[in-house]
């Protein structure tokens, strides 16, 4: 067995700072993770008892901080709709916020997880709810 060794504290100090350091770049790659353009599908739920397939193209840019833009365009047999708005990470792989469609003046809350190059999307407001699984471009 090996007698144990003291590490001084400027040692310790150092090692804290380059931990910190790493953890701080770690969760930065995070968050930057989202940014980019995503595209993919899933099912729209209208409050009328309506469901509808979708597809959908969203680009996502880095505002400042832990808050990113958010651009989609989705279409459907029944048209294509446009949505703009702002979502913040809350978690590594977690973002929730909110986007308006200007053209039927809905606004819905949007819950974005991300897994690596995928991620699941649930969208809900006053006229319905989707859920999207979409793809890194």
């Amino acid at each position: 067995m090996l007698p144990p060794r003291s590490i001084s504290a400027p040692a310790l100090l150092r090692a804290g700072v380059a931990v910190a350091l790493l953890l701080g770049a770690h969760s930065q790659a995070y968050a930057a993770s989202i940014s980019g353009k995503w595209r993919g599908g899933g099912t729209v739920n209208l409050k009328s008892g309506g469901k509808e397939k979708v597809r959908c193209s969203v680009t996502y840019g880095r505002i400042a901080g832990q808050d990113f833009s958010v651009n989609a365009r989705c279409a459907s047999g029944a048209g294509r709709v446009d949505q703009t708005g702002k979502l913040t990470r809350v978690a590594p792989n977690r973002y929730v916020g909110t986007v308006m469609n200007t053209q039927y003046s809905v606004t819905a809350r949007v819950t974005v997880n991300v897994a690596g190059k995928t991620q699941r999307v649930s969208i809900s407001s006053s006229q319905g709810t989707a859920n999207l699984r979409l793809a890194r471009r």
